[in-house]
């Protein structure tokens, strides 16, 4: 019988038959609880000195290098786990999933009360966990790395957008659309409600109008002029396709001010088909569970709490992470770069994802989509000087990562006021340090980075006008030497790569801008074999990756977040195939500036060491006020299964010295792994092929890939 079909009662018979040491020290009523935590502390520590010592030294932090993570065998990490438990046993946590209600980890003493048949309000999810940790611990359950071939096999499951039957079924969508458009801007004519820009000539036949509708569907503008903006338009455009649940959650979420805005473009790569006619039934599931809410995000809509606790600014006090900003134009974690958002239509993007880590800032009322309103007002010419002197005066200062909302939903004009404003700071920067004595020099800038998911939701903003902005700031500030220009996209899935969106790549690097990809890992994402597919298809384009973010925030991202272990699983099961050996590192360093030719120096490495994908990114999770790490331990868990880890920041990297005291982050997950698992079946995944994810208690950040050396990835 699988074990997952069991009720509780039968999985702490197993433990009992499975376990008799345990068991009976767990039965002795002679020890309380505090003496049966020391008893079990004693037991496992002598096992590991006498029979994993290099276990025992990691967890003492004797031994703590990335190379000593990947000596540990399955078992060590099981028996680290113990221990780091056992440390935490009754130690209570801010939980703020609950909105910072106070947790206890306590498993040994709930263990101890089932296995005595004794009250205890856990579920089966936390029972399952510890079953799994004991089958680790005894070597019942190993790590059966799958083969080059299964990683293979697990890739081709999952088509990409620039298949040729994914390209007629969306063709078929987009007439259908095109008629709803022209049905629309009919409307509008008859009702005095009609476009300067876009409108009919009187007496145009119903063909004519198509065709006129297929000339401007060509146009950034349009679609952001007809982008549907309620949850009975967006089905109405999806052809009534929406289950009434779905839509049930989505007007609960226009009741709760959650924006809706989507492109007729993005729209159309949304599989309307009834899934039995579906070559692959949950191809677009990525794209869906952005596309629509959670019951989740709905009910905590209004309350809550930033993750990135640093992107909470007050003008002249330090931030989260020891940094005094100017305004809330600027948001900075680490020394040597910091994130400008433009007070433009940069504010808003191309669409709302559920999983935005700026949803803090639309609850908030600062990011919206009334995109007249978020045009720039006289003051913001004022405001972009100031940012710029912060710039220009710090000491650390060398990369700036204009983001927003979406950099390129700022229009050609106000982008390229703000990137001229960016080339005389850098200049001027350069400059000052001319009269400084050498040890009293700031700085000088190396890098800008322009982050949008445009390419997915609006690959028609990359039009000619701004491919020329882009190209001449590039030539202009190789000049004095900036000599990264990077367009950082937001692709999560293979199915979001279009031939739009290729052609839109395509003018970026002819720009002589590298396009690099931040994957957000949610759990459509997360299924066998999809980011190694979308590693693929990038590739083809000419797109490096450069981060697997596992999703951020609390309670209203939980329907989204694929847990940390599968992070890890993910990194050393499936992303190893395409791992480049160390002999072209010295070739991949010179990629990004040269991106002109991205798409021949990729497969010149792919085509000589045999592999389907540069393995470039590194996964990992963004974490309150520390940034960027995958370097994590289990130190307990909730009654409900849910694991609390304990997060390292990486030590690769500067950071302010705020930080650097701080040492470490606890981060209680949003759901257990049990439930994780649930969703993926839901999707149609076999979970026992994800078994491993249950050993993933320990995880490691990799080594920055040679392509972004000397960068702040």
């Amino acid at each position: 019988m699988d074990i997952h079909a069991k009720t509780i009662s039968e999985l702490i018979h197993t433990i009992r038959d499975e376990n008799p040491v345990i068991t009976a020290y767990m039965l002795d009523e002679s020890m309380d609880d505090k003496a049966l935590v020391d008893r079990l502390r004693t037991h496992y520590t002598e096992i590991m000195q006498r029979d994993f010592p290099d276990a025992y030294a990691y967890y003492k932090g004797e031994q703590n290098t990335y190379s000593d993570f990947f000596k540990l065998t399955w078992r060590s990490f099981a028996f680290i786990r113990i221990l780091d438990i056992l440390d935490h046993e009754g130690t209570s946590f801010q939980d703020w999933n609950l909105h910072g209600q106070a947790v206890v980890s306590q498993p040994v003493t709930l263990m101890r009360k089932l296995l005595r048949d004794k009250p205890c309000d856990v579920t089966i999810d936390f029972v399952l966990d510890v079953l799994h940790l004991l089958r680790q611990l005894n070597g019942l359950e190993k790590q059966d790395l799958p083969s080059r071939s299964t990683v293979y096999e697990w890739t081709e499951r999952h088509p990409s957008g620039l298949d040729e039957k994914v390209i007629r079924w969306r063709a078929r969508n987009k007439e259908r659309i095109v008629e709803l458009l022209v049905d629309r801007i009919r409307k509008e004519s008859r009702e005095g409600k009609s476009s300067a820009a876009y409108h009919f000539k009187k007496d145009l036949s119903d063909a004519e109008a198509r065709k006129q509708v297929l000339t401007w569907w060509r146009e950034d503008r349009f679609h952001l002029r007809y982008a549907i903006r309620s949850s009975v338009e967006v089905n109405r455009y999806l052809d009534n396709s929406i289950d009434a649940q779905t839509m049930r959650i989505m007007a609960d979420a226009e009741k709760r001010g959650i924006p809706v805005f989507a492109t007729p473009y993005f729209l159309s790569l949304i599989d309307t088909r009834p899934m039995e006619e579906r070559e692959h039934p949950y191809a677009d599931e990525a794209l869906r569970s952005y596309l629509f809410y959670s019951q989740d995000l709905v009910d905590e809509f209004g309350t809550i709490n930033a993750w990135e606790k640093e992107d909470v600014v007050e003008p002249g006090k330090p931030n989260e992470a020891g940094w005094i900003l100017p305004s809330h134009n600027i948001h900075r974690r680490y020394p040597n770069v910091a994130i400008f958002i433009p007070d433009t239509m940069g504010r808003a993007c191309g669409g709302l994802c559920a999983y935005c880590q700026r949803m803090y800032d639309f609850q908030n009322g600062r990011f919206n989509f009334d995109l007249d309103r978020l045009r720039p007002k006289k003051s913001w010419t004022e405001l972009l000087h100031e940012s710029m002197v912060y710039y220009r005066t710090d000491e650390f200062l060398e990369d700036i990562l204009i983001t927003g909302g979406d950099a390129l939903m700022s229009s050609v004009s106000s982008l390229k006021k703000i990137l001229d404003a960016v080339l005389k700071m850098a200049r001027d920067k350069k400059s000052d340090n001319k009269m400084r004595p050498e040890g009293q020099k700031l700085a000088e800038f190396k890098r800008v980075r322009l982050g949008t998911k445009l390419p997915v939701y609006l690959p028609q903003r990359v039009t000619k006008e701004l491919v020329d902005v882009l190209s001449r700031f590039r030539m202009d500030a190789k000049e004095i030497g900036i000599n990264q220009c990077i367009i950082q996209t937001h692709f999560s899935s293979s199915m979001e790569v279009s031939v739009d969106s290729a052609k839109a790549v395509r003018k970026l690097l002819n720009a002589g801008w590298a396009v690099t990809n931040q994957e957000v890992f949610t759990v459509a994402a997360s299924r066998r074999g999809h980011t190694a597919k979308l590693r693929q298809v990038l590739n083809d384009i000419g797109v490096l990756p450069y981060y697997t973010f596992t999703v951020k925030g609390f309670k209203e991202n939980r329907e989204l977040f694929a847990n940390n272990p599968r992070s890890m699983q993910e990194q050393i099961e499936e992303k190893s195939v395409g791992r480049v050996d160390y002999r072209y590192h010295s070739l991949l360093r010179s990629f990004v500036a040269d991106a002109p030719n991205m798409v021949e120096h990729i497969d010149q490495i792919r085509d000589a060491d045999e592999i389907p994908f540069l393995a470039t990114d590194r996964n990992t999770i963004n974490l309150p006020g520390v940034g960027k790490s995958n370097t994590y331990r289990t130190i307990g868990m909730t009654a409900d299964g849910r694991r609390i880890l304990k997060f390292e920041f990486d030590h690769t990297r500067p950071h302010s010295p705020v930080i650097e005291q701080m040492g470490s982050v606890v981060i209680i997950e949003s759901k257990s792994v049990a439930q994780y698992l649930r969703q993926l079946e839901q999707m149609g995944e076999d979970p026992q092929e994800y078994a491993s994810i249950w050993g993933y208690s320990a995880g490691r950040l990799e080594p920055r890939s040679p392509v972004f050396e000397g960068t702040n990835q």
